[in-house]
């Protein structure tokens, strides 16, 4: 999610517990922890390539909770008069849990277990930046601070709006799956995923896997209609596809990706291109993929990202 709903998030949570009590520390501590995981950022200094690399990877996961915690309660302890750790470590604390029960709504997926395991999670609801949740954060924060004295309402009331609207996108997400399964026709154990289209609530795309393909649906659930329909496949393997896998771009990339796929090409002097792409990012624009060029004998001339614009959704139908 976005850092501004993280900050609104956690100056509610702040606001109903420690808040109360500690005032501006407990609002600080607690709005420091619900941001405190992006502080990756910093590694974009260093280009996109470091920041694709480690953003939501360790910071992102319970053992950077843990670590991330303890720092930020060091600092606090040493420059504020609270000097019971427990309470300082559980305003972070609520901070930081807030901030990764958000992040798991989106599809990049968090790497709880790492580095002891790479499994990312998600729950596929929600894109990175959502208008209905930022809506209703918003509102929460702005009637609490305009009504003081019944801030605890506005922000439990802000919660529960949230929380509906989240079981509303489960409906919906349900409704997407059977809609593609129902022109699919008869189940034939192919995987399908449902993933939450940008912006809007009524968008959703889901992939199906069939051994060597993807099939990708636009999915529009209030029209209860599919817009667009497109199969990815990988060309034929080449050499030059396993000497790709050497670059730092494509070890980064295939880690992060969920539906890799790639296509090879030969150019007039000899020489190959390798593009690796991701099914659900390629819908959606940003970086969605890595492009290879590789000389005859598989050596690795020149990498790069793949990042384009985000793709218009077309009302027709149609297969490539």
């Amino acid at each position: 999610m976005d850092l501004v709903s993280h900050g609104l998030l956690g100056s509610m949570i702040a606001g109903l517990t420690f808040g109360k009590k500690y005032r501006l520390l407990g609002y600080v501590a607690t709005i420091v922890g619900s941001v405190a995981h992006d502080f990756d950022i910093i590694t974009f200094l260093k280009g996109p390539k470091a920041f694709y690399k480690y953003h939501r990877e360790i910071t992102h996961s319970l053992l950077g909770t843990v670590v991330l915690g303890l720092l930020i309660s060091i600092g606090v302890r040493l420059f504020t008069p609270v000097h019971d750790w427990a309470t300082v470590f559980a305003m972070v604390g609520a901070g930081l849990l807030s901030h990764l029960a958000m992040d798991i709504l989106t599809p990049w997926g968090l790497p709880l277990f790492y580095p002891f395991k790479s499994k990312k999670y998600s729950l596929d609801l929600i894109w990175f930046f959502d208008p209905v949740v930022i809506s209703g954060l918003v509102a929460g924060v702005y009637l609490g601070y305009q009504v003081p004295e019944n801030s605890a309402f506005s922000y439990l009331a802000s919660f529960a709006v949230v929380i509906s609207y989240l079981a509303y996108r489960v409906r919906q997400k349900r409704k997407a799956r059977k809609i593609v399964l129902e022109e699919l026709g008869p189940d034939k154990g192919a995987a399908v995923f449902v993933l939450p289209s940008a912006v809007s609530p009524f968008l959703w795309d889901v992939i199906v896997k069939e051994r060597n393909r993807y099939i990708h649906f636009c999915v529009d659930t209030r029209r209860k209609e599919i817009l667009s329909k497109e199969e990815f496949c990988s060309g034929a393997f080449h050499r030059c596809v396993k000497s790709s896998r050497d670059s730092d771009y494509v070890d980064i990339f295939l880690k992060r990706s969920r539906f890799p796929f790639y296509n090879v090409t030969r150019k007039a002097d000899q020489t190959y291109t390798v593009e690796w792409s991701d099914v659900h990012l390629a819908n959606l624009g940003g970086v969605h993929g890595v492009v290879v060029q590789l000389d005859g004998n598989g050596e690795i001339i020149e990498e790069k990202l793949q990042i384009k614009k985000p793709v218009r959704r077309k009302k027709k139908s149609g297969a490539v």
